[in-house]
């Protein structure tokens, strides 16, 4: 997590992946991990305000130093991807018009 572009990056992302989980590869620092065999991050099943908190302490500690996420930032995301049922990719995530 320490330095972590999807840590310290697009906040949308970061709430997204941990309101419904990711698949597939993902590069992270420049290593890319789960290439021959992806493993899936799942939801973590947690609450607007344990999201806001959760993702705010990691954004903040292991040497990163990102801005705060709010409630109302996690209640948007989910609000925005209510909809969702599946675990997001890579691909969707840096989409310029990231799938609900």
């Amino acid at each position: 997590m320490a330095g972590s572009e999807w840590v310290s990056g697009d906040k949308a992302a970061f709430i997204k992946i941990v309101i419904h989980g990711l698949t597939g590869p993902i590069t992270v620092s420049g290593q890319t991990y789960g290439v021959a065999a992806p493993i899936p991050m799942p939801p973590m099943g947690l609450d607007d305000q344990q999201i806001a908190h959760v993702a705010t302490y990691i954004r903040s500690q292991f040497g990163n130093s990102a801005p705060a996420i709010t409630v109302d930032e996690v209640k948007a995301v989910r609000a925005a991807t209510e909809g969702r049922t599946t675990f997001w990719t890579v691909q969707e995530l840096m989409s310029p018009t990231a799938a609900k």
